[in-house]
């Protein structure tokens, strides 16, 4: 277990910018229900130009940057050892149930 700060590069951030401005969507298919093939493509267009014109990156990281962040190494039977990023945020109230978020996300 290590100490962690968030930091992503301003070149990740240029590219990430460079990919939100030139995106190609796909037709939308005919359906009852616009969430049987994955999120509806309105809702994909409305997130990609969220990220693109009114996300501040830097000021999420800031805020993140405030949380105790780490990193550790996992070993799990048939796979590569796994890095993992997390908050370790204790409660003050010292009865409360410990919660557990998790996100999938393989990094590049």
């Amino acid at each position: 277990m290590s100490a962690f700060t968030i930091n992503v590069s301003d070149e990740a951030i240029r590219q990430l910018n460079r990919k939100l401005e030139a995106p190609t969507f796909p037709d939308e298919l005919e359906t009852d229900n616009p969430w049987a093939y994955g999120a509806p493509l309105k809702d994909v267009q409305r997130l990609a130009k969220l990220w693109r014109d009114g996300f501040d990156w830097r000021k999420s990281e800031a805020e993140l940057n405030q949380l105790p962040n780490f990193r550790t190494t996992i070993t799990v039977d048939g796979f590569d050892p796994l890095q993992i990023h997390y908050v370790h945020q204790r409660n003050p109230n010292k009865t409360a149930i410990p919660l557990l978020f998790c996100h999938g996300c393989k990094p590049r």
